[in-house]
């Protein structure tokens, strides 16, 4: 598993033709998975996920007919993404569904943003003291 998860998200617009296909290959370009077997191994995943049975690199390595160096390349940045987890030798969605796999994301991204904005006042704080050599409240918001 990558030491680091990296999450990048495109603002793009809808697509056109909402098929699975192109929903998987939608949500692997707003995820900044722009590789061409990504999708499939995507739809693989969410397939084998809902079912609960997840699905092993060697049976993605027989379905895509690829290296399986390859396949663990590109299941590595599924899991870079948090969309994927390794438990044992199968891969999962990080949840039972895409839509609450987003969710997860989403409560990770809103997290990560308040302990930022807790840091960013500290920051603030520690700027104003070294400028005017005391605390200082920060401005109120306009209205």
């Amino acid at each position: 598993m990558p030491s680091e998860e990296r999450l990048v998200i495109k603002p793009l617009s809808r697509p056109s033709n909402e098929t699975s296909d192109e929903l998987a290959r939608w949500f692997c370009k707003v995820f900044d998975l722009e590789e061409e077997s990504e999708p499939e191994i995507l739809r693989e995943i969410i397939k084998k996920s809902i079912s609960g049975e997840g699905v092993t690199s060697l049976e993605l390595y027989k379905k895509m007919k690829m290296p399986r160096s390859t396949v663990i390349y590109h299941l590595n940045r599924l899991i870079g993404t948090g969309l994927v987890v390794r438990k044992g030798r199968k891969y999962f969605l990080r949840s039972m569904s895409l839509e609450d796999t987003i969710a997860e994301l989403q409560e990770d991204m809103l997290r990560e943003f308040n302990r930022l904005i807790e840091f960013a006042e500290k920051f603030d704080e520690l700027i104003s003291r070294e400028i005017y050599g005391r605390r200082t409240k920060r401005p109120k918001e306009r209205e």
